[in-house]
């Protein structure tokens, strides 16, 4: 009989309450600051707390964001933030004072039509949108002056599990993208915090662990912690600072006595029919007696975003995976920004003079420019592969890129025999991207962050790579009716890692699954007697299962997310299971809405809450050209990676050829250029009185002095945040847009 560890009763027998926080401000807590020492006030996110409960191979987790307004008017704080591409959230709430207001799930354009005309009502508002996997929009509407608002979010997921090590993660920040070839550059790139300022925003976190066997080791490897045991099996895991700043990944591993973890069934009947868990360890593969010659593909990416330190430490795992190469394989190293370039026209056998041309290769690299991602992925599987060799792409990126379902697409439809290993260096990398790379390149994922040597990870792929997998896995239900067994097609599973089987089942009964698949090369199989009780409790198990059937749609085509015309047939599902079972998806929304007005008129302006830049991501200083991320998305440039949204065209960052060629060479199609890429279009078409938001690369008193002389009515400004609200006639929006500190003009 299995023993049912995958999650404690804390974490499934129901969709727990969040937890309280105090709503005062955090000990330490800091605000944007000047370097004239006065305080930046338009930070409407004051605190992010985060509660774990984690217990076998699940995580239940609580999000809770403090908003407040410290202006003199009402406003609407739009906030973009991340969670683990792999959480179904199935929970939101909206606080204010001792009032709770339970988030609906709706269809995402239903969410804001509600949304919007409470806002233009007056009345609280909170609407949660799922940009990406990874990526959310929180949005406020009518934070009166001096007000608080709490927002709860709740999600459940299972852990990362390999060679007796788990792994929680919980991502803090989004990292810069690149947004060149992204279809909604707007809605995954939030301002950063120029360099030498934060938001003022902290996070807390705790996690409440329930391991089922004795803990034998932590390691939380970008954060200091404080750990209070609670029994051999139970500990609670803080952070240390209560003024962290929310710059990357939260990533707490954790082993249990080697013996004690053992394969897990857990069950849940309800209203909507039984559901499943099954967690299986495979047995351990032997050895690879003869290992077979491999054609290897090193990728590594040299976009802006890995300058410095983060390319160092690629420079590093690239170089020490090129010396675990065996005598008989060939390989190559390509490296990409705006454009992708070989070391060899092809694969070259693995010598010691093409060993040294390499190593001076790579130790050359420099990095600047955009992310053309899916031009690498493209360059790296495409050509004849050697008949005499499995060929393996080993990917080194950050993930900063905003066009996944186009990389994933690619990938899906040419990886023909070749296998794909993605490594994720930093510290905040996109680990939807990442781990959906390998998952379609039927390979496998690691993440090297700047606080680690490269060596585990390497020792990892060794190990993945020269033991034989388990392929061709599937499963087979006998005894009770089993639907909907996900996901549909097992992958590959690496020894040291388990098979994760959801699924759900009509009537209770005692049946069996054999798992059956290759063991480097020979057949395996193992039968499970299993128990489908006609009573048990846990809940969670029904959001996990819809997640999962969720991404299994995606997967029939990526640009369903993109492109819905390209099958109506899966949105439609993906939505009709969304609604059904109350989990956020790309298509369903979150919204709550307080039925009293507060806000009479509903005037109010929107206030982008800035993030903190990645840790370990370069600021480099802006000059010259300066280019609006949104329209400059058709240039090929990054948000954020470059001083904080600013990029320049003067420097060596290759742009769009209109602007580098024409706009630069011709003053007055370069007036065009300039004026077409700060303006947003809306205002370009605008005629008469214009409310507007205009973000600066530079704001002090004699700047406000040149946007009052040009004609602009100011509102209010914030020095720290970089930012002026005001109204003006259209006419003298080409004449602010001359300023070189004005950075983006967008409508209020």
């Amino acid at each position: 009989m299995l023993v049912a560890t995958l999650f404690a009763a804390t974490v499934l027998t129901s969709r727990t309450a969040p937890a309280q926080v105090n709503d005062g401000p955090a000990p330490g807590q800091l605000t944007i600051m000047q370097k004239d020492g006065k305080v930046g006030d338009l930070c409407p996110l004051k605190k992010t707390t985060v509660n774990a409960d984690v217990s076998g191979f699940g995580a239940r987790v609580t999000v809770v964001q403090d908003f407040t307004n410290p202006s003199k008017e009402a406003i609407e704080a739009v906030y973009t933030f991340p969670l683990p591409n792999d959480a179904s959230v199935d929970q939101m709430q909206m606080v204010i004072g001792n009032r709770v207001i339970e988030g609906e799930i709706k269809k995402r354009e239903d969410a804001r039509k509600i949304y919007d005309a409470a806002k233009q009502a007056g009345q609280s508002a909170a609407l949660l949108d799922q940009e990406r996997p990874n990526i959310f929009t929180q949005s406020v509407a009518n934070i009166m002056p001096g007000a608080k608002v709490q927002i709860r979010i709740s999600y459940v997921q299972l852990l990362k599990f390999e060679n007796g090590q788990f792994e929680f993660n919980f991502p803090m920040v989004v990292g810069p993208r690149f947004l060149g070839n992204a279809p909604d550059p707007g809605k995954i790139a939030p301002p950063v915090t120029p360099k030498g300022t934060r938001t003022g925003a902290n996070i807390d976190i705790t996690v409440n662990l329930d391991a089922g066997a004795p803990i034998q080791s932590f390691n939380s490897v970008l954060h200091k912690v404080n750990v209070k045991r609670e029994g051999d099996d139970r500990a609670q895991i803080k952070l240390a600072k209560a003024d962290e700043i929310p710059n990357k990944d939260f990533i707490l591993r954790y082993q249990t006595a080697t013996d004690s973890i053992q394969d897990a069934f857990i069950t849940h009947m309800g209203s909507k029919g039984g559901f499943f868990s099954l967690v299986l360890l495979p047995p351990k593969a032997p050895k690879a007696t003869q290992i077979a010659p491999k054609e290897i593909i090193f990728v590594m990416d040299q976009s802006g975003s890995q300058n410095g330190f983060p390319l160092d430490k690629s420079k590093e795992l690239t170089l020490k995976l090129i010396k675990t190469l065996r005598p008989g394989d060939t390989f190559n190293v390509l490296g990409f920004s705006n454009d992708v370039r070989s070391l060899w026209p092809s694969p070259r056998p693995n010598t010691p003079e093409n060993m040294a041309e390499a190593e001076k290769y790579v130790q050359a690299m420099q990095a600047n420019g955009g992310t053309q991602l899916r031009s690498a992925v493209e360059s790296a599987l495409m050509g004849q592969t050697d008949p005499k060799r499995l060929r393996l792409v080993v990917f080194n990126t950050d993930g900063y890129v905003g066009d996944e379902a186009a990389i994933l697409d690619c990938i899906q439809k040419r990886r023909d025999t070749s296998r794909m290993f993605t490594f994720g260096i930093g510290n905040s990398v996109n680990r939807y991207l990442i781990d959906s790379m390998s998952l379609e390149g039927k390979g496998d994922a690691e993440y090297v962050t700047l606080a680690e040597a490269a060596d585990g990870a390497v020792q990892r792929f060794i190990d993945r790579t020269s033991t034989p997998v388990l392929t061709d896995v599937s499963a087979r239900f006998e005894g009770v009716q089993v639907d909907d067994s996900l996901p549909e097609a097992l992958p590959d599973v690496f020894s040291g890692k388990p098979v994760v089987i959801t699924g759900r089942y009509a009537t209770a009964g005692h049946g069996r699954v054999t798992i059956t698949g290759k063991l480097g090369g020979q057949p395996w199989s193992k039968t499970i007697e299993l128990d489908f009780p006609a009573q048990a409790s846990a809940p969670a198990l029904e959001s996990l299962w819809a997640r999962k059937k969720v991404e299994d749609l995606e997967r029939h085509n990526y640009f369903v997310s993109t492109r819905p015309e390209v099958d109506r047939n899966i949105s439609d599902e993906i939505t009709r299971i969304a609604l059904e079972f109350g989990i956020m998806t790309q298509y369903t929304s979150f919204v709550a809405v307080e039925k009293r007005i507060v806000n009479v008129g509903g005037k109010q302006r929107t206030v982008a809450v800035p993030v903190e830049q990645a840790d370990g991501v370069s600021f480099p200083a802006p000059t010259g050209l300066s280019l609006n991320y949104r329209s400059a998305s058709s240039a090929g440039l990054m948000r954020g990676g470059f001083g904080g949204g600013t990029v320049t065209a003067a420097k060596a960052l290759p742009v769009n050829e209109k602007l580098s060629d024409m706009a630069l060479a011709d003053p007055k199609a370069r007036e065009k250029a300039v004026y077409e890429t700060k303006v947003e279009k809306s205002l370009r078409e605008a005629t008469g009185k214009v409310e507007i938001q205009i973000l600066m690369t530079k704001l002090d008193d004699e700047i406000l002095a040149k946007l009052k002389k040009l004609g602009l009515k100011i509102d209010d400004s914030d020095k720290g945040l970089k930012v002026v609200f005001g109204s003006c006639d259209a006419k003298i929006l080409k004449e602010l847009a001359k300023l070189t500190e004005v950075d983006k003009i967008t409508k209020l």
